[in-house]
């Protein structure tokens, strides 16, 4: 099916990106990758007049850090995955980074357009989310950083105002000690997107208990979410299998999961309490 017509703009820089998004307002959408942007328009689910591209603006690629990493919006899924800061300073998240879709997929991707549309089941969200990440978004009024944490509002539906353009990703430093894991599970093909995926970090105190829990998931509710209840259970605590258990059901209980081609809604609580407990035990009994 061939794409609607559109006009193709080419910005030089994040500040003609923000103009010309701010004069065509409306009628215009930013491309990233466009790994999913173009499938919308091939079906029609949008049918904007102008496409804005952010390939060309320099400032937008690239991983820096020292303590905290700053990966900007339109830095490549692969090029994420590869990143040496990434895997010793945030793991969870170059795990995560891997799964992403197909070889094809993540060399186009960016991580910015991944957040941007809001997808519940994308992969990089829960390891951000675990991760206490932030999103830094510019428009006309300047730039504002928020926690990625409230960052997703409902289905492709994020916090990001008229005019705005997401810009950045933020991840603070985490002690080395940090345990972490990622698991995505589809009951379909690997490139699929996740029925149920599970992203967690265990930071051990020195008594052997968890001196701090982090669990996020995607695919079970309208947006990516962090499972606080669940981390509660075992902050603090030894983790046995019975305290496991308990974290594991309380996230389950935290989903709002819909029923689709992969799973009924019911299945994918089920898979969250199992997947969740996998984490915890994966990341408890090194």
């Amino acid at each position: 099916m061939a794409l609607p017509p559109f006009e193709y703009l080419e910005p030089d820089t994040l500040g003609e990106a923000v103009e010309q998004l701010r004069t065509h307002g409306e009628d215009a959408r930013v491309i990233a990758g466009g790994t999913a942007l173009v499938l919308m328009l091939r079906y029609r689910l949008v049918r904007p007049a102008v496409l804005i591209s952010l390939a060309g603006i320099p400032e937008l690629n690239g991983i820096w850090g020292n303590g905290e990493i700053r990966i900007g919006a339109m830095t490549t899924h692969r090029e994420v995955e590869r990143s040496p800061l990434v895997m010793h300073s945030a793991t969870l998240l170059g795990q995560a980074a891997s799964r992403v879709g197909s070889p094809a997929i993540r060399n186009m991707g960016t991580l910015g357009g991944n957040l941007a549309s809001g997808e519940a089941a994308s992969d990089p969200a829960p390891p951000l989310l675990a991760l206490n990440a932030r999103v830094t978004l510019t428009g006309p009024q300047g730039e504002r950083t928020v926690p990625l944490d409230g960052f997703f509002k409902d289905f492709y539906e994020t916090d990001i105002r008229p005019g705005e353009i997401l810009t950045a990703v933020h991840v603070p430093p985490m002690p080395p000690t940090t345990r972490s894991t990622y698991i995505k599970y589809t009951c379909l093909s690997e490139e699929d997107r996740a029925l149920v995926s599970v992203a967690a970090l265990v930071l051990p105190g020195p008594d052997q208990t968890c001196a701090d829990v982090r669990i996020a998931l995607g695919g079970v509710a309208r947006i990516p979410l962090r499972a606080r209840a669940a981390e509660e259970v075992l902050r603090g605590q030894l983790p046995t299998p019975a305290k496991i258990a308990e974290a594991a059901e309380a996230a389950a209980a935290a989903t709002d999961p819909l029923s689709d081609r992969q799973g009924s809604a019911e299945y994918r609580r089920d898979m969250t309490r199992l997947w969740v407990a996998r984490a915890l035990e994966r990341l408890t009994h090194v």
